[in-house]
This record gives C-alpha cells, sequence and structure tokens, in this order.
C-alpha cells in the first residue's frame, strides 16, 4: 500500500520527548517538535478573546497539554481529556501550576451527564485518529455549549486554496498506516467533508477558519449569529412528525428526522442557508427544505445530547420572525400502568370485533391507561405478531386509529397495544374481506 503522507514531526518528538514547547513560569523553555510559535500560529486564526474568564473549556487530545494551559491562562476553568494518561502532560501540569482537571477518557465516552457543558471545546488534531468521525463529533456536539474549535489533517488543502473543491465531499479510509506510518490513523477528510461532518453532527454552522496544504480549522457553532433582521410574519408551523410515523416521540439511538410541516405563500421553496431551526434555543442544520401539496417541509435532525423528556423546536426562514415554539418528547421513561383494551371497531362501518377489508382496513380501538405523551411515536399496535403505526393517537380520549397492513388475511387475529413499555390485555378481532396486492407482488 502507498504512503499517503509522511509524518515530518516524528523524528523531532522521538529526539525531544516533547510534541509541544512551552515556556515555563520560571521563564524556563522546553523545545517539542512544534515550535511555539506554531502553536500559537494554529490558534490565532479562531480569534480567540485573550480573556476567558468565566468560561469554561473542554481540551480533547492535548498530549502534553500546551492548550490546556494556554485557556488556562486566558482565565478559563479547564478540563482536559486523552485517551492515555500522559507523563508530560502530569508534569508539565505541577510545573505550570496547573488547576486544570486531566482524565483519561476516549472521545466516545463525552457524556455531559458527567463532564457538563463546555462554552468553548477545543478538538485539535485528533479528528483523522477516530474510526468514528461522525459518532465522535455527535459526543463533542453534545458537551459544547457554544464553540466547538475542530483542526484536522486534510486530503485537499492544496486544490481547495486553489479553488478546486470536489463536488460530493469525501473522507479517505485508511485501514492500516497509509497516512504517516501509524496504525492510529484513520481516516483523511475534505476540507467539505470537514464542513459536512460538523452539521451532520448536530452543530448549527461550519464556518472555515483557515486552510493550509494539509490541514483545515473550523469553528463548529452551536448557535445561530448574525441573523437577517425580522421584517417579515413569523413562519407558521403547523405540523411536527417523525420521518418515520406521525408521533412527536423521538428515540435518541436511532436516527430519526423531525418533520416540520410550515405556511409557506412564496413560489418557489427557499435555499437551505436561509432556513434556521432552533431546537432548546441551539442552531441546528436543516436536512432539507422542499415544497409540498400541503407547504413547505423542513427537515432536522434530532441533535444529540438532549436528556430525557420534552424538548421545544422553532423555525425561522430569512427575515421571518420566528414560530411558535412545538414541542417534542425524547427518550419518554417506560410507564408502569396497566393498559385495558374496551372494545375494537371498523373504523368505518364501526361494526364491533371485525374489520372489512372492502372498507379500507381501518381500525378504532379505545384502550384505558395511555400517558398524556401518548402519540404514534411511543405506540404500536400489534396484530398476530406484526407491528401497525397508528395513524392517530388521542390520549385523552383513548383512541386510536389504525390500518390493516396487507399481509394480514382474512380470518381471527391477536390484538395487543404496546406503549412506553406496557403491554395491553389481548383482544381478538375478525377480519373480513381481501387484502390488496402489496406493490411489486401483484399476481
Amino acid at each position: 500500500m502507498s504512503t499517503r503522507r509522511e509524518n515530518s514531526t516524528r523524528a523531532a518528538l522521538e529526539k525531544k520527548g516533547l510534541y509541544h514547547s512551552f515556556r515555563l513560569p520560571d521563564g524556563r523553555r522546553l523545545d517539542g517538535a512544534m515550535s511555539l510559535e506554531a502553536q500559537d500560529e494554529r490558534l490565532t486564526p479562531f480569534n480567540l478573546p485573550e480573556s476567558l474568564h468565566g468560561k469554561r473549556v473542554l481540551d480533547i487530545g492535548p498530549w502534553d497539554g500546551y492548550y490546556t494551559f494556554e485557556m488556562e491562562r486566558r482565565g478559563a476553568e479547564v478540563t482536559a481529556v486523552d485517551y492515555v494518561d500522559m507523563d508530560t502532560f502530569r508534569e508539565l501540569h505541577r510545573l505550570m501550576g496547573s488547576k486544570a482537571k486531566y482524565h483519561q477518557l476516549d472521545v466516545y465516552e463525552l457524556d455531559p451527564r458527567t463532564l457538563g457543558m463546555f462554552d468553548i471545546v477545543l478538538c485539535f488534531g485528533v479528528l483523522y485518529h477516530l474510526k468514528h468521525p461522525l459518532l465522535a463529533l455527535e459526543k463533542i456536539c453534545a458537551v459544547t455549549q457554544d464553540l466547538c474549535l475542530l483542526e484536522s489533517f486534510v486530503v485537499d488543502g492544496g486544490t481547495w486554496k486553489q479553488g478546486i473543491h470536489p463536488p460530493v465531499p469525501y473522507i479517505e479510509f485508511y485501514e492500516m498506516d497509509e497516512l504517516g506510518g501509524q496504525l492510529d490513523n484513520w481516516s483523511g477528510p475534505t476540507v467539505g467533508a470537514m464542513e459536512a461532518l460538523v452539521r451532520a453532527a448536530g452543530f448549527a454552522r461550519a464556518d472555515i477558519m483557515h486552510v493550509e496544504d494539509a490541514s483545515a480549522g473550523i469553528a463548529a457553532r452551536r448557535r445561530w449569529t448574525n441573523l437577517p433582521q425580522a421584517d417579515r410574519p413569523p413562519i407558521e408551523i403547523f405540523g411536527l412528525s417523525c420521518h418515520l410515523h406521525r408521533g412527536r416521540s423521538f428515540r435518541s439511538e436511532k436516527e430519526e428526522y423531525i418533520a416540520l410541516w410550515c405556511i409557506w405563500p412564496a413560489p418557489g421553496a427557499p435555499l437551505l442557508d436561509v432556513v434556521f431551526p432552533e431546537i432548546d434555543g441551539f442552531g441546528i442544520a436543516p436536512l432539507a427544505a422542499s415544497l409540498t401539496a400541503n407547504g413547505l417541509l423542513v427537515s432536522v435532525r434530532v441533535p444529540p445530547g438532549l436528556t430525557p423528556g420534552q424538548h421545544w423546536v422553532r423555525l425561522k426562514i430569512g427575515r421571518s420572525g420566528w414560530s411558535e415554539p412545538l414541542k417534542f418528547y425524547v427518550d419518554l421513561a417506560p410507564i408502569a400502568t396497566d393498559l385495558t383494551i374496551s372494545s375494537i371497531h371498523d373504523g368505518v362501518t364501526l361494526l364491533h370485533g371485525q374489520v372489512d377489508w372492502k372498507e379500507g382496513g381501518w381500525i378504532t380501538i379505545w384502550v384505558a391507561g395511555l400517558s398524556v405523551e401518548a402519540d404514534a411515536g411511543n405506540t404500536i399496535v400489534e396484530l398476530a405478531g406484526v407491528p401497525h403505526l397508528p395513524d392517530m393517537v388521542d390520549p385523552v380520549r383513548g383512541q386510536i386509529n389504525v390500518r390493516l397492513r396487507p399481509v394480514i388475511r382474512a380470518g381471527e387475529v391477536e390484538l395487543i397495544v404496546l406503549h412506553r413499555g406496557s403491554k395491553s390485555n389481548a383482544s381478538m378481532l375478525t377480519v373480513t374481506g381481501v387484502a390488496p396486492p402489496i406493490r411489486g407482488l401483484e399476481v
């Protein structure tokens, strides 16, 4: 296999023992493989203020710790995490009189429940070491309150500066030691892929701050900045649902998108760069915006790090005002109440205990014990063991409307309702008529 790029600092690192250089409080200077001047230049494009008093900073992959101690010098409360526990970091921590916290953690172990949230996150020279870069960025996004400064090796820095940008972002994958002769180098993104990964991970924006021949720096922002001033009425959202079902309940372990249905009077769909969704006050890059027969559909990822329970989403498009916030739910806890089916009817003929395919196969179920958050996202109707997603769930009336799937044939079938960990009693339902053919399997 060919080598993607030689590691120009390896020899210096082996000779000096330090990757970073340092100015110690007693006036001494320690020279590492990277010079003090290069280290400062690496930080300069991100335009961080000299004073970071009152800010919490997370340094991911600090190695010897130059940027950890630099953030601390500027007044920040700093936490550093690395997948190895470095003797050089610990000794320099002592020599610098540092109070920074130091944890041996893998990036995939980042969790706001244990570490809290950070105003600024540094992630320098880490991304290409990661086998799962998008998952890692999702974990990073979950602990970022405002800003993540991301710097990484890129494969097209030189051509990108010449204005040559690949039409589709891509990531090179290194199975062995193709990048720099190191087994822990897994991937090399294009500059565009870095941008796309940041947005896909849940950040609102990915601002390119600098590009060099083999590296790029991006400011990943959790919040919208410099939005167009509102001089038009607010956007009206008339519907919110999951792209997989009609409910407002989402599960963080699944890849689920929020569909926002909006009234849109303009003749054409807006460009994505003027669509500004917010969830709990954090901006999030939209996936798509398209015109449908019912209006404008805006699709948004469920961002990482949301706590179980209720959340809010709102939307601004261009110079419009903000919409009224709509609520949705994430990872609702199981309930302990009993579910009891009281009756089942054909949804059209209202005949008790049966449903006829000739009338469309619609069923209305009346059930007690549904929680107030019950919807089509956390309620399933099983018929003969086949899951059916409801078309409508009304927790106040205890009503569920669901349509038979064409795999259900005529005969007696068992029906149960599943809701947030609870299972109802079983009821028998008589199915009559002939099921419609399954598309593609017509005979």
